[in-house]
């Protein structure tokens, strides 16, 4: 595991196209899938590297399997895992180095995610609880908002 340069960009959003097309998209409407895929262009992702939001990257060997990806070190804005690796434990352990990281960097003790509906059941499983705060900005995308709190040190 590593952190992403602004050269992962593009493998960075190959992986993340596949598994939003796969597992996402077929839930959101098409003005979701848009703004969707437009965030996930190599340029856009640069953009965000060199704005300071953090990629964590994990390999199987040498290929990219997952992301997950942080900004202002307390919303989680990807956690993509490849279709083939999924079910391995990558969520957990990229989420957990992320997690650690933010703590280590900014002292985080609350994350907030939108969640893929489908994904619901694994962040719940990762500690992560329904936010109905309403305070949350909603968008155009379906998502599920969720926040974890850190309850002890990572």
């Amino acid at each position: 595991m590593r952190l992403a340069n602004i050269h992962d960009a593009p493998a960075i959003s190959r992986l993340s196209l596949r598994v939003v097309r796969r597992w996402i998209v077929p839930e959101q409407p098409a003005v979701a899938v848009m703004a969707l895929e437009e965030g996930l262009r190599p340029s856009v992702i640069r953009q965000k590297i060199r704005a300071g939001q953090r990629f964590h990257l994990a390999f199987v060997d040498d290929t990219l399997a997952a992301v997950a990806a942080v900004r202002d070190d307390s919303h989680v804005f990807q956690l993509f895992v490849g279709t083939r690796y999924q079910g391995q434990g990558i969520a957990r352990k990229l989420w957990d180095r992320l997690r650690r990281d933010c703590v280590r960097r900014a002292g985080t003790r609350v994350f907030t995610l939108n969640a893929a509906p489908g994904a619901v059941p694994v962040y719940l499983h990762m500690g992560f609880v329904l936010d109905h705060r309403p305070a949350r900005a909603r968008s155009k995308i379906v998502s599920v908002p969720m926040r974890y709190r850190v309850d002890e040190p990572a």
